[in-house]
């Protein structure tokens, strides 16, 4: 089953392993009316998607930033930003050039600390679409080739704990959105693919940051989240006066158990009326 609205989603222009025209096919094949491409960092994806987008079907100009407040790290989702606004273009350049920088430090770190070997093709893909994702399979690889017959360990938590974040301030991220007249969503509030959930504190905390910093909504239906978690941010939503969105946040092959349209861990339809921040987004 698939929801007919998908506003989390990303390509081969960042981590995902779909190029653009065949995400576009999956699209069409499922039914899905809405949705929006939401690639980490960069906008290469979605300046590609909308030239050949079909009438009949509602594309929205979506990003993924890597951000980060005082309380804790985060992502924040971008909506309808006008492509054309120097100050965001500046901000994307700037976070997409951190997210470079950030892969190219962690692989220079597992070279001089722990002895692992990168050929030239291997480094040069990592920097062309750099994303956690593909680097977790190729250290994965490598740990593979180094240890034959190890217990599998978790790449980020075990050798990266040292090495700073690399992200973006959230409040800079919210700001450049929204002076692109774009709308401003905090993706995944309890925690991603594969993260620790947030703990009620740190969420109420990080919540509090947000909003401050002028977060317009709150990503309730996610694929990974139940129906008690979604109801609970559904409540948090409409306690702070914030517009609700969902979305998959489909990578493809890159994340098998996710599929397109996957907007709740039930996979349960979520209709288009149940996100409000659509109302926001003309």
């Amino acid at each position: 089953m698939n929801s007919k609205v998908d506003l989390h989603m990303h390509s081969r222009a960042s981590d995902g392993s779909d190029w653009i025209p065949g995400l576009l096919r999956k699209i069409q094949k499922l039914g899905i009316r809405t949705f929006a491409l939401t690639d980490h960092d960069t906008i290469k994806g979605v300046q590609r998607m909308e030239k050949i987008v079909p009438d009949g079907i509602r594309f929205i100009r979506g990003i993924e930033l890597s951000c980060k407040t005082e309380v804790a790290k985060c992502h924040i989702l971008g909506y309808n930003y006008d492509l054309k606004q120097k100050e965001f273009l500046d901000f994307v350049a700037e976070a997409y050039g951190v997210r470079i920088n950030k892969t190219h430090n962690r692989l220079r770190y597992m070279e001089e600390e722990f002895g692992f070997r990168f050929t030239a093709e291997e480094k040069e893909a990592q920097l062309k679409n750099p994303g956690k994702l593909q680097l977790k399979l190729l250290l994965e690889k490598k740990l593979r080739q180094l240890h034959p017959g190890a217990e599998p360990v978790d790449i980020f938590a075990t050798y990266f704990k040292k090495l700073p974040s690399g992200r973006v301030d959230a409040a800079r991220a919210i700001r450049a959105i929204k002076n692109a007249g774009g709308i401003a969503v905090w993706a995944h509030p309890l925690g991603g693919t594969g993260e620790k959930r947030l703990t009620q504190e740190q969420f109420a905390a990080q919540l509090q940051t947000l909003k401050e910093a002028g977060i317009a909504g709150l990503e309730c239906y996610y694929s990974e989240y139940t129906a008690e978690e979604s109801e609970m941010l559904r409540q948090a939503a409409a306690e702070q006066g914030l517009r609700i969105s969902g979305g998959s946040d489909y990578h493809g092959r890159n994340k098998k158990h996710l599929h397109l349209g996957m907007l709740n861990k039930d996979d349960a339809i979520v209709t288009e009326d149940k996100l409000s921040v659509l109302k926001l987004l003309g």
